[in-house]
């Protein structure tokens, strides 16, 4: 025979089986990367550490499906046994398959590669995986080599290929757990502290070791496994009688039942097929049901090795129940032997029940004991008050819905891949997906879990619906449409209740916005863009920023201190001298401004003197000089600011102690601005339609604070799309504040306006009476802090403030005018001056 022909079948066969496994995996990594690289900016560090890891796992995990597609799915299938029995060599068949999967290997890095070029995934080696992100590469390529020979030599081994991809997990940890128990080991060198880099040394001298001697044993299990086998050996003919060598065999016996269908035969069945794989997933599960609660229950820091032992265990528990899964459908020999049901009238039911028995009693047996375990330990607690339990506990609800869906998923992909080898490592990928977006759902996207759990039904629906279809091994377009369909349902449904509540979310009507966006655009070009902002004086005891405190000596620092005059405006709020600039707001120059104008006012009470009456006058200058400027800000932001200022001015310049001061210039500047009633009405609304104009405007929406919506706005709406509605919301919002303007030129009870402006940004401070537009709130403010509330629009609007500055300005002008007629009077000529 053609040596050349030979080899050239032997690599065409070969290749055909490994290139559906490396098109799958490939598009699975293709999917992640993209999904990572998508929305990194919205992962926190450790979930864009766990993408960035994916192009050196997919290749890993085509190293340990190959010897499963080449090997094992041939022992199924029989194949090799055929293979086995034609005039061929063992060695080519042997060599054939490893450089088809080593050539798979490289293929797979190489797109993996450049895959993450093109993405940019790189999350810099931070966040809790980056120790894995700091290995290198070359790393991860020797040990996807190890990992590929090790599935070659336990596939070569075992029969099955449940059992061979269960025996990869020990021998692919071994360099790891060489590399720590090295670490742990004393050591006669000053090693005190490992870094990433010395661990890479060391676990990557250990899988250049075990490459050739994995690989002498991979091959030398191949050409034991192609002999020929062992003949059987007969009992010879003195052992039988004459008779006995030629009576036929007996009859069996006639019985009322030749064949049993009931659902503890079908369970039985299932167990007993393959009784090591079933023992095999029960034991990891049950160590991740015991690492699971010495984590909820571990108080404090554990070491090293305890948390690796918890962090594998939970992994592997994890892979056993996606495994469960995969059984029902692609167990050793599921598809025949659910061929076989239906051949003899099983109903498909029945089957699919008789299928899922065993594992659904596992993973139930396996929450009720954590949540028993769990209820009879009760809450851990500490002696020390700053330790706390690693991680928090779960009901058994969680625990069921987590189990419901990583199984669930399995066994649908299990029966969409039938190919065991294919859907082992396929489906805890997918299931893992599933888990993530159904929790993003919930957690993020504020989905009921109503909606979640009728989610989680439709992989066993779509299962059961096509149980006749698979059992008869009709996989038509009926059953891939079924396929098809439930798949895009399970990805859209998530999505729907947010799609639903973005477009029923509140916003400025089409009508008001037609109405009120040429009065916008209009005053967007009035209004000035050339803002100036506050700064604070001269307050730090170094005269050079660069350098640090405690560079200041003690003496230097006290000489500095009695150098600055904190009785001073200029000390607290610089604002310069443009008058027709609009100024933008700073909340702690203000705040730190009216603690101290308040304090100068105390100085003045306890002692009226001209120097305390001047450095109090010069503070209500300054405040009054910011209010005014503030009002010319088409920021929305800084005319609440302005409210402050000015309610401010009101609260401290009314009383009988400020009657000595009415008089006085700064007072009646002061006066004259907080009862400009209408101008107040007319800033305002100018403020809201421009803010709104450049909201519109903006290309990323929700960035510019005080002209877009603030942060802590919409509070109740999923944090996962607020994003997606702070503009449509922002303009619900000024449609409303807008319309408490308007009602309150015509008159009436602006409650109602208030209370809905209180429902849409998300009910600040609980319920109404307790939030910011009450009158409850506006009652417990007090003079050093006007408002507990910054940050949302109308909160000072329309209170007792405004009507008692109209009146301050009257009593001042009445006196003012009262001493300008006693003067009047004093200075009238007598008669005999006049004479």
């Amino acid at each position: 025979m053609n040596k050349t022909r030979i080899w050239q079948g032997l690599f065409w066969k070969e290749a055909k089986q490994i290139i559906p496994l490396i098109g799958m995996l490939f598009a699975v990594s293709a999917f992640l990367i993209f999904i990572w690289a998508s929305t990194s900016q919205q992962l926190n560090i450790t979930l864009r550490a766990a993408g960035d890891i994916v192009p050196m796992i997919m290749p890993a995990l085509f190293a340990a499906g190959a010897g499963a597609i080449l090997i094992s799915h041939e022992k199924e299938t029989r194949s090799l046994r055929w293979l086995a029995s034609l005039p061929i060599p063992t060695r080519p068949i042997v060599m054939t398959k490893l450089a088809v999967a080593f050539a798979g290997l490289i293929a797979m890095w190489l797109g993996c590669g450049l895959l993450s070029l093109v993405a940019g995934l790189d999350s810099g080696g931070v966040g809790e995986l980056s120790e894995w992100r700091q290995i290198h590469p070359a790393f991860w390529f020797l040990h996807s080599v190890y990992v590929l020979l090790c599935g070659f030599y336990t596939a070569w081994r075992n029969k099955n290929a449940f059992p061979a991809l269960v025996w990869i997990i020990p021998l692919a940890l071994l360099p790891f757990l060489f590399a720590e128990i090295w670490f742990a080991l004393p050591h006669s060198s000053s090693i005190q502290y490992t870094n990433v880099t010395q661990k890479t040394w060391v676990m990557s001298l250990v899988t250049l070791a075990a490459i050739p001697i994995i690989g002498w044993f991979a091959y030398r299990a191949g050409l034991r496994d192609l002999q020929a086998d062992e003949p059987e050996v007969l009992p010879t003919r003195n052992t039988l009688s004459s008779a006995d060598a030629w009576r036929p065999p007996d009859a069996p016996v006639p019985t009322a039942m030749p064949f049993r269908d009931s659902l503890a035969s079908l369970v039985w069945q299932n167990v007993h097929g393959s009784p090591w794989m079933s023992i095999g997933l029960s034991i990891p599960l049950l160590a991740g049901a015991m690492a699971w609660l010495v984590l909820t229950n571990h108080i404090g820091t554990p070491s090293d090795w305890t948390m690796v032992l918890i962090q594998v265990s939970i992994g592997l528990a994890l892979l056993a129940v996606s495994w469960l899964g995969v059984a029902v459908f692609a167990g050793d020999g599921s598809a025949t032997r659910l061929k076989f049901l239906a051949d003899r009238g099983v109903a498909p039911w029945r089957a699919w029940v008789g299928r899922h028995w065993f594992a659904v009693s596992l993973l139930s047996a396996i929450t009720l004991l954590i949540v028993g375990i769990q209820s009879f330990l009760g809450t851990p607690q500490s002696y020390h008050s700053n330790e706390q339990p690693l991680m928090f506990e779960v009901s058994l609800f969680t625990l069921l819905a987590v189990f419901a869906i990583v199984y669930g998923v399995s066994q649908w992909t299990s029966q969409v891949v039938p190919m065991l080898a294919a859907s082992a490592f396929l489906a805890p990928v997918l299931s893992l997906l599933a888990l993530l977006m159904l929790s993003i759902a919930g957690v993020g996207n504020g989905v009921r879990l109503g909606w979640l759990l009728l989610i989680t039904t439709l992989p066993f629906v779509a299962t059961w619906w096509t149980m006749r279809d698979f059992m008869d091994g009709r996989r038509g377009w009926k059953y891939w449409s079924t396929m098809v369909v439930a798949a895009l349902l399970f990805s859209i449904l998530p999505s729907i209740p947010v799609w639903i509540a973005k477009s029923q979310f509140p916003g400025m009507p089409e009508e008001r916005v037609a109405e009120l966006l040429p009065e916008a655009r209009r005053l967007s070009k009035g209004n000035s863009t050339n803002f100036a902002s506050m700064r604070m004086g001269d307050l730090d005891l170094r005269d050079d920023f660069s350098s640090a405190l405690g560079d200041v000596d003690g003496e230097t620092a006290v000489q500095r201190f009695h150098q600055r005059d904190y009785t001073s405006p200029d000390t607290w709020m610089v604002i310069g001298n443009q008058d027709d600039i609009p100024l933008r707001a700073d909340t702690w120059i203000i705040q730190n401004s009216l603690e101290m104008a308040s304090l100068a006012k105390l100085r003045w009470k306890q002692n009226p003197n001209e120097t305390s009456k001047e450095q109090f006058a010069a503070f209500v200058d300054r405040l009054t000089t910011a209010a005014q400027r503030l009002r010319l800000s088409g920021r929305w932001f800084d005319q609440e600011m302005a409210d402050y200022v000015e309610e401010w001015l009101v609260t401290n310049l009314s009383g009988e102690a400020m009657q000595p001061l009415q008089s006085e210039p700064f007072f009646q500047r002061a006066a004259e601005q907080v009862a400009a009633f209408d101008d107040r009405q007319s800033a305002r609304r100018r403020a809201l339609l421009v803010s709104w104009h450049l909201d519109l405007e903006l290309s990323e929406p929700g960035q510019w604070y005080g002209v877009s919506a603030n942060d802590d706005w919409f509070a109740r709406v999923p944090a996962n799309w607020r994003a997606a509605i702070v503009q449509k919301g922002f303009g619900a919002v000024v449609d409303q504040c807008l319309q408490i303007l308007e009602k309150q030129k015509v008159g009436g009870d602006l409650e109602p306006e208030f209370r809905a402006l209180h429902e849409l940004l998300g009910r600040p401070g609980g319920d109404f009476e307790t939030g910011p537009y009450s009158d409850n709130a506006s009652s417990a403010k007090n003079t050093l802090h006007p408002r507990r509330f910054y940050g949302y629009p109308a909160v000072s609007w329309f209170e007792p403030w405004e009507t008692e500055g109209q009146e301050i300005w009257q009593r001042s002008q009445a006196k003012t005018q009262g001493e300008i007629e006693t003067d009047s009077e004093l200075n009238v000529p007598t008669e005999e001056e006049v004479q």
